[in-house]
């Protein structure tokens, strides 16, 4: 398998980053000791700018902003340092969608499905083979060499601490890099814990298989399903090129249940045909079938959350006459029932409701798991 960040679209211009990823920087460097105002003058930056939830600055400004912290902290191994604490809360809603997921392997597809709210600059891919997996970094070559590496050492550096938050004990069984050893070099084998190879053809760490079924210690279906429709809306509202099954999922899940929206009136509001519709969703891999249950899936979970509503009232409102019907669907939707559904995804901490689209969770106070 190889899935390559968010499968991006040819982009013409010029990459851009979400100002979160800024705001991460901004975070690490004090805490190195920086004071904020120093480093927010030496890098150009406004306040202001930091909390503008949904500002991006192109990818050139990013690496200057960068080379910055690097300066003013004096530490030429910050992008290990910066990624190994890259943790839960670094970058949210992603890392608390991967956070939150039910395995490793899907908080990877979490990632790969929205990390475009973070960067639109293909930045890692991710290969399966029958015993290991890869997460492999993808060079920008017109960078200098100083942001090659420093790019390559958070991107290494953050995959291997987000396994470990979910396998504690894993150990890397390869970490590669594709530039020369630096002086700071001991530094690496001290983060990874063992020997780090140097001039190597590509620069990925390596995992075994296995560690991909590891369980998240804070799954949560309830959280999960909320920020999965944060997530999504951002999406819809970032690009007009975003992958056609989130843009069909949003359609179904804000038309409700059970006025059900045809495939028809679904590809007219996208402005396709039918069969053009048809086609875009199998290049993603995807039928208009399995996205519709999907947002089915996702309707009934919401409504189930509510333990005021009977499972009953549940099935009624999801347009069903009866509530053996109901459970067979959600079954098939789910590939369990509605009421281990509901023990599961009961809410917790004010999270457990799909999030109106002003809720706190979308203010710029609020972080999300990745690098620059």
């Amino acid at each position: 398998m190889v899935a390559r960040h968010a499968d991006v679209v040819g982009v013409t211009r010029e990459p851009t980053v979400s100002i979160r990823v800024v705001r991460g920087l901004v975070e690490e460097v004090e805490q190195v000791g920086v004071p904020l105002g120093r480093f927010l003058r030496e890098a150009g930056l406004e306040a202001e700018q930091l909390a503008a939830a949904e500002a991006r600055l192109p990818m050139s400004e990013i690496y200057r902003i960068c080379r910055v912290a690097m300066e003013v902290t004096q530490d030429p191994a910050l992008g290990l340092h910066w990624g190994g604490r890259l943790r839960g809360s670094a970058f949210n809603p992603i890392s608390h969608l991967i956070a939150h997921s039910a395995s490793l392997r899907k908080g990877f597809e979490a990632l790969g499905q929205y990390v475009r709210l973070l960067s639109d600059a293909p930045a890692y891919e991710l290969l399966e083979d029958d015993d290991t997996v890869t997460v492999r970094c993808q060079q920008v070559t017109s960078e200098s060499s100083l942001m090659q590496r420093f790019t390559a050492e958070v991107i290494v550096t953050s995959f291997f601490s987000l396994v470990r938050s979910f396998s504690a004990h894993a150990r890397a069984t390869r970490v590669s890099f594709e530039h020369a050893a630096p002086a700071h070099h001991p530094e690496y084998s001290r983060v990874f814990e063992q020997a780090v190879r140097f001039d190597q053809p590509f620069t990925e760490v390596v995992f075994d298989r296995a560690v991909l079924n590891a369980p998240s210690p804070h799954k949560d279906e309830g959280v999960h399903e909320a920020l999965r429709a944060l997530a999504e809306r951002s999406m819809v509202r970032l690009t007009d090129d975003a992958p056609y099954a989130l843009r069909v999922r949003h359609l179904l899940v804000e038309h409700g249940y059970p006025q059900r929206m045809a495939m028809e009136t679904v590809a007219h509001s996208l402005g396709l045909s039918v069969r053009s519709l048809r086609r875009r969703l199998a290049s993603e891999g995807k039928s208009f079938h399995d996205v519709e249950s999907d947002a089915f899936a996702t309707i009934a979970k919401h409504l189930l959350r509510d333990k005021q509503r009977t499972i009953q009232e549940t099935a009624f409102e999801m347009g069903f006459s009866d509530t053996t019907t109901f459970h067979r669907a959600f079954k098939r939707w789910t590939g369990t029932t509605p009421s281990a559904s509901r023990e599961r995804g009961a809410p917790r901490a004010g999270l457990g409701d799909l999030p109106d689209r002003d809720s706190a969770a979308e203010r710029p106070d609020q972080r999300c798991v990745r690098t620059p």
